[in-house]
């Protein structure tokens, strides 16, 4: 069945659910390994993130029918994969949608197995759907954007019942492609031109001026993409280079570089001769990413890659730095809308796990970093936990830093508070994003 959208839709959500895979991963994988048309693996594709997107409100509306029964994953997933089809994808005949879900059953397990999702999916096509809670509580927002309780609570704590309400309905929108166009090569309106051409609807980036925005398409299998004139980077992403306030003989250590999107957007500023990037990451393997990444781009004489944890870093690096990026280990809260598998996978203790991480990553960076120097922070989340919190805990004690204002655009101020930036996914469509610079005293 390996060139059946909706089984191989069922086989990557069942990856997902069980071993924790991202998504996108595990769809690339199997569509590189499948022979199926593009509409087949646009309908794949759909069917996967539809299921992640929505699951609280599939699992809801199968409720009635399944009771208490217990299900193997894979059986509950093809079930839930029925159930959007039936009622978000309106162009596929129910009649259609129910007998491949059977034969898919029959074939991955038995004719048992093939009755069963016959009989439930039978019973909700004859019953309808169930009407969805439409009260502001915490429970009834969690089921309706499929979002964990705890997390609903915690935005709301934190952002408030309105700004929480904006946020949850975008994340299950389908996200934007954005690209950072490398102006060392070329610029943003000559590439806009260019790809527009090609048929790409691409469209200046509210908040990055290196950046394109595009609704959907494949841009990273174009020459264009290969000679390195630009490269693929979410825009709230696009902001961490300029907050570092670089300059053309700046010396720069990215602590936590893979895959390399930033590392190259920094080495843009510098001049070979003058200064130079130190890319590090905890895995090996990750540094080729960004060496690859660097020499597509055009800055291999300016970027230098190392295999270590940031947090030991200033055992065995035997230099000092005017600029340090920490963009640090974090929950990944702010990328629901590209990987809405997160919200299933965090826990509450997971963020202040991650805060103890972060904290030991800027204190092994205090030494580093020269007296005058700039370090920025960034983390891809929004909850105060990860963010705020560790600005705070980590000016407390050390006494030498402080926080300074993030150098930004103009037309960011909006998402400045007291010095440091905070994009929420719902404010420019952007994946949730946070920067602080601190500057060492003496």
């Amino acid at each position: 069945m390996k060139n059946n959208p909706r089984a191989l839709a069922v086989e990557a959500l069942t990856r997902v659910f069980q071993s924790k895979a991202y998504s996108n991963i595990e769809i690339s994988n199997l569509l590189n390994k499948s022979e199926m048309s593009d509409a087949d693996s646009r309908l794949m594709t759909n069917i996967v993130y539809g299921v992640i997107q929505h699951k609280y409100v599939l699992e809801y509306q199968l409720e009635p029918y399944l009771k208490d029964k217990k299900l193997d994953l894979w059986l509950d997933l093809l079930l839930q994969t029925a159930v959007y089809q039936m009622c978000y994808l309106d162009k596929i005949p129910a009649h259609a949608i129910l007998n491949e879900s059977t034969e898919i059953a029959k074939k991955r397990a038995n004719q048992g197995a093939g009755n069963l999702v016959n009989a439930v999916l039978r019973n909700f096509q004859r019953h309808g759907t169930r009407d969805m809670p439409g009260k502001d509580t915490i429970y009834d927002m969690s089921l309706l954007y499929s979002v964990p309780r705890w997390l609903v609570d915690k935005f709301v704590e934190q952002q408030g019942i309105d700004k929480t309400k904006e946020i949850l309905q975008t994340i299950n929108q389908p996200s934007n492609v954005s690209i950072r166009v490398n102006t060392n090569k070329t610029t943003v309106a000559d590439l806009q031109k260019v790809l527009q051409e090609k048929g790409f609807d691409v469209k200046p980036s509210k908040i990055s001026a290196v950046g394109l925005v595009c609704e959907s398409g494949n841009l990273v299998d174009t020459d264009e993409f290969r000679a390195g004139l630009y490269t693929i980077q979410d825009e709230s992403s696009m902001l961490v280079a300029p907050a570092l306030d670089l300059q053309p003989n700046s010396r720069v250590l990215d602590a936590c570089a893979a895959p390399g999107g930033k590392t190259t957007h920094i080495a843009s500023y510098i001049k070979a001769g003058e200064g130079e990037v130190t890319a590090l990451d905890i895995h090996k393997h990750k540094t080729k990413l960004i060496r690859s990444n660097s020499e597509r781009m055009g800055y291999e004489d300016i970027i230098s890659t190392g295999a270590t944890d940031a947090r030991k870093a200033k055992d065995i690096l035997n230099t000092t730095f005017d600029r340090i990026l920490v963009d640090a280990p974090c929950s990944g809260l702010g990328l629901m809308r590209r990987k809405p598998e997160l919200r299933y996978f965090r826990q509450p203790e997971d963020l202040m796990n991650l805060q103890r991480v972060q904290l030991e990553i800027l204190n092994s960076m205090v030494d580093l970093l020269e007296v005058n120097g700039k370090m920025v922070f960034s983390t891809c989340t929004f909850d105060d936990e990860e963010n705020e919190q560790v600005v705070e805990k980590f000016l407390a004690t050390n006494k030498n830093f402080e926080l300074v204002p993030v150098k930004h655009d103009p037309a960011m101020d909006n998402s400045v508070k007291d010095g440091m930036l905070k994009v929420l996914p719902s404010d420019y469509f952007t994946d949730g994003f946070f920067i602080a610079t601190f500057v060492r005293k003496n």
